[in-house]
Order: structure tokens, then sequence, then C-alpha cells
């Protein structure tokens, strides 16, 4: 392969985002929880839905990123995305969308149960009005990109037929809430040492440094604490044959979490919090631990 088709191909890779596509893992989440996801055809329900989520997420990065060239090109980092330097035409984006979307729409309409195709048409819309307005409203945004990781949950559920717990809508809630204010905060802190005063295309300055970092641990301890008293509910006890071993698991959420703010308040937090999480070992272990956790919980009955 020459080096100009593997650059186009290195280009688009990084438009469409691929490594954002991990964030849709998250469909595979109601299934885990429910210990179904070893079920052959509910794991290809499954499959089939983070592709259908994956390809509309790469049409609105791509929108996205045409919406805020001129911004994207005044940032630090940004400035050095395809479509913002020049790597990638603008014509090439615009092509792009509708080819992206039309996949991902036959594929759950065909697919998928129609709930799921409602709930796609309604992260789209969501994604887009977000892209177009809500991107610059204070604190809204950030409220909106946690629902929008909570909807991921919700629609992996509904491809597969399986429910997602109140508990689990909530925990997704706040816990991708704080991971947000986590990525303001270190775009913020970023800005800070390039001597700017304000988050361009944004609703936030340097001043909003402290409040911002204060409601997202906030947020991380009321997704922790929704956790702690789902244990204690009945579906734990249907669900898991020793839920108390449940409870290791959030020492090393918190752990998890305060270690991710603490990376972002030293100006480590360069990706996006989970894009960070995927390359970073101790995310690795740390949730290898948990998933260790709750499978013994879920099929160990230990005699105390």
């Amino acid at each position: 392969m020459d080096n100009n088709r593997k650059n186009v191909i290195m280009n688009w890779i990084k438009t469409l985002r691929i490594h954002q596509w991990s964030k849709n893992g998250l469909l595979f989440l109601a299934l885990f929880m429910s210990h179904r996801i070893i079920e052959p055809i509910l794991f290809k329900q499954a499959v089939i839905a983070f592709f259908s989520f994956s390809l509309s997420a790469s049409a609105v990065y791509i929108l996205n990123d045409l919406f805020d060239l001129e911004a994207d090109r005044k940032h630090p980092s940004k400035k050095n995305r395809p479509l913002a330097s020049g790597r990638l035409s603008v014509i090439n984006g615009i092509i792009a969308i509708p080819g992206l979307l039309i996949i991902s729409l036959l594929l759950a309409i065909i697919l998928l149960p129609n709930i799921f195709t409602i709930v796609l048409i309604v992260y789209l819309i969501t994604t887009t009005g977000y892209s177009l307005y809500f991107k610059e409203k204070l604190f809204l945004d950030v409220i909106i990109l946690g629902a929008l990781y909570t909807l991921r949950v919700l629609a992996g559920g509904l491809a597969v037929g399986v429910e997602v717990s109140s508990w689990l809508l909530g925990f997704s809630l706040f816990f991708f809430l704080s991971l947000a204010f986590m990525k303001r905060y270190a775009d913020l802190l970023l800005i800070k040492n390039n001597d700017q005063k304000e988050l361009i295309g944004r609703g936030y300055s340097i001043i909003d440094l402290d409040i911002v970092q204060k409601v997202g641990i906030s947020s991380g301890f009321i997704s922790l604490l929704i956790l702690a008293l789902y244990i204690n509910g009945d579906q734990v006890m249907v669900l898991y044959k020793q839920p108390e071993l449940i409870w290791f698991t959030i020492p090393i959420l918190l752990y998890w979490l305060m270690r991710m703010w603490f990376v972002a308040h030293k100006g480590q937090m360069t990706d996006d919090p989970i894009v960070f999480a995927i390359k970073d070992k101790s995310s690795y272990i740390m949730f290898l631990f948990i998933l260790i956790i709750i499978i013994v919980a879920a099929n160990v009955n230990i005699q105390f």
C-alpha cells in the first residue's frame, strides 16, 4: 500500500472516530448484567446494534466537525483533525454523512426491534441538537452527554429484549455525567495552560474550572451511592448467589474515578476520559477485578 492511500485511510479512521466506537460497548451492558451475554442470538443482536449505533455516531462526529471547523482550527489540539487541517475535504465529509446514516438505519430497521430504531432516531436527533445548539450551553451540554451514554445502555437492552433496571440507568447517568464534566475540566485546563480565557465554541471560561471540578466529582459520588443502594435491592438477590461480594466493586470504582480526576487535574487528560481509559493499563486491571467479582458473585455460593 502506497503512502498516499495509507494516509487517506488513516484520515478517514480519524474522522469517523473509530476509537470512539468503544463507547458503544455500553450496548452490551444490559445483556451482561442480566447474565445472558453468552446466548448466541442475543449476542448477535447486540453486535448489530453496536454497529448501527457506531455508524450513526460517526455521521454525527463528522457533522460536528463541519460545524466546528473554525473553532477547531483555533484549538491547540483539534486543529490537527483531518477536516480542520484540510487533509480531508469538506465535500468528502458532507457526502459521508448520509451514507453512514442510511447503513445505520437499514441495520436497525431490518434486523432489530422497532423500539430500538426509535431510540436510535432519538439519539440522532439529540446528538444533532447537541452539535447545532446545546454544546454551547453551560452545563446543559454535559447533562446531555451523560444522558446520551445512558441512552446507549437503554438501547442495548431494547435491542435484545432485556429489561434495563432503573438502578442501572441512574448509575449510568451520574457516572457518565462525572466523565462529561471531567472532559470539560480537561479542556478548560488546556486553554488555561495556553493563556486563553474562554473555551471557543462552548459556554465555559477558565473561571468555571473550580465549579466544573466540584460538580463532576460529586456526580461520581452519587453514582456510587446508587450502586450501593442497588446492592441491597431484591433484584440483586435474584441475579447473584453471593450479592455481598458486589460491595467490593465500589472501592475499586471509587479509586478509578478519583484517579481519573487526578489525572485530569494534572493536565494529563488529553483524550476523552473513556478513550483515555482504553489506553490505560491500570484501568484494564481494575475493570478486570470488577469483572471477576461479578462473575464470582453470580456463580459461586460461599459459606461464611
